[in-house]
């Protein structure tokens, strides 16, 4: 009775398992960017950064209209009044309610309103421009943790491959201890690599998990257990024939956002230096306006008060009216802030500049490592070659008894380092190739 039920409840680890597994997602390239452009909170607070310019653009628009103000004041007084009624100051307890309704505009204020708008746009245009580059880092992050996984994986595959040819040869090694064809300390040496193999492929498989979290938490995923990517199949390696670095530098001047950010940047200056000498200007402005007055006895049993709306019809009075101010001196501030404003324009050259050297920098060192890599790719597949028929060739004759197994490792372990060196040529050299892509343009996906 009891081993039906640990075998049915083995059954039931079994389908659990088995279901698990089929559920477990595997992440596309595509999806990792896509999910990270969505969810990561960089990418947010630059999205909240612009939104907080598009309001300030809106409010500079909504500063040239007119404002619109009410108002009401009242008192309470006590003590003697001068009551008309009875010619005379007499004690008494009154009120008072005075209404009124007043608008003014700018007319002219050395063009700063229209400056200011100016300004705020090119800081909103910045603004998006900075969210593009910080999802532009992301995605080029996304992508080399990509690249190391397919690296770890394809790894792993040379290290269990080369653990079960190990695990092979310690069986084959112990059939001709047993037949007396070889010595017994060949058995150990291989036995020994085969250990080291065994330990490797544990490594390889740690490796990948660290890979894989990494990736997770580039990815701000909550719960990454389980977490896995697609291994695409990434074509023949085709020459390498990039654009020259200078062709791909005038592209990426045209479409990389932190050069477009920079350059909003400098025209947001500029527009900050026309503010600043607008101060030099008269400002005049317009206003129009209404009020009116009432006053009464608290308390009034002879009946003098008459009522507050005839009060205010009788005492409304309206304005029309003008402003001028004409700046005459003011302690030399504004000359201060056009001073300042011109060293933000001349800082704001140099960023862009700075930003142009880096691009510049960043797209010869790209190019560079793409032809290293691309180079030393070459020289990885001739070794491979060359350390597979020798490590073949060692094979056979450790088979037959003409090798020891120290030579037979020896060989073996070039061969799995050659592959290795492969692999990680190959996989360098399609990052690289792909950025030079992303600095032309060309959406990055595998």
């Amino acid at each position: 009775m009891i081993q039906k039920a640990l075998l049915a409840f083995a059954a039931i680890l079994l389908l659990t398992s088995a279901s698990q597994a089929q559920e477990v997602k595997q992440w596309s390239l595509l999806e990792c960017i896509t999910y990270a452009h969505e969810n990561n909170i960089t990418i947010k607070r630059q999205v909240i950064n612009a939104d907080y310019q598009d309001n300030l653009l809106k409010q500079s628009k909504n500063d040239r209209l007119p404002d619109l103000n009410a108002s009401l004041s009242g008192n309470l007084n006590y003590g003697y009044t001068w009551v008309q009624q009875e010619a005379a100051n007499v004690q008494e307890s009154t009120y008072s309610l005075s209404p009124g309704i007043t608008s003014n505009i700018s007319v002219f204020e050395g063009m700063t309103k229209s400056n200011t708008i100016k300004r705020n746009e090119y800081n909103l245009k910045a603004a998006l421009e900075d969210s593009k580059k910080t999802k532009n880092d992301i995605a080029l992050q996304i992508t080399a943790q990509y690249m190391q996984i397919l690296f770890d994986k394809e790894l792993l595959a040379v290290a269990i491959e080369q653990a079960e040819t190990s695990k092979m040869q310690v069986e084959r090694t112990k059939k001709l201890v047993d037949a007396g064809s070889v010595a017994m300390g060949n058995l150990l040496e291989i036995k020994s690599q085969a250990a080291k193999e065994a330990l490797n492929v544990t490594q390889q498989e740690n490796n990948l998990m660290v890979s894989l979290l990494s990736l997770a938490q580039l990815l701000d995923i909550e719960n990454p257990v389980g977490f896995d990517i697609e291994s695409p199949n990434i074509p023949e390696l085709n020459q390498f024939l990039p654009d020259q670095p200078n062709t791909i530098f005038a592209t990426a001047l045209d479409i990389m956002p932190e050069i477009k950010s920079s350059q909003y940047n400098l025209n947001s200056s500029e527009y900050d230096l026309k503010i600043a000498k607008g101060g030099f200007y008269p400002t005049f402005g317009l206003g129009i306006g209404m009020n009116a007055s009432s006053f009464s006895l608290l308390d009034d049993p002879n009946n003098y008060n008459t009522s507050i709306g005839s009060q205010w019809d009788r005492t409304r009075s309206s304005y029309l009216g003008f402003s001028l101010r004409i700046p005459i001196f003011n302690r030399l501030q504004t000359k201060t802030s056009v001073s300042n404003a011109r060293i933000g324009v001349n800082d704001a050259q140099l960023q862009l500049e700075q930003q142009k050297q880096n691009l510049r920098k960043d797209i010869q060192q790209a190019y560079v490592d793409a032809r290293s890599s691309y180079n030393k790719y070459l020289s990885s597949v001739e070794a491979v070659n060359s350390f597979k028929e020798s490590f073949r060739y060692t094979e056979k004759k450790f088979n037959v008894g003409l090798v020891n197994s120290v030579d037979y490792n020896v060989s073996k372990t070039d061969f799995t380092r050659a592959q290795s060196d492969l692999l990680q040529a190959k996989y360098e050299y399609v990052l690289r190739t792909k950025i030079l892509d992303f600095y032309k343009g060309i959406p990055i996906e595998l």
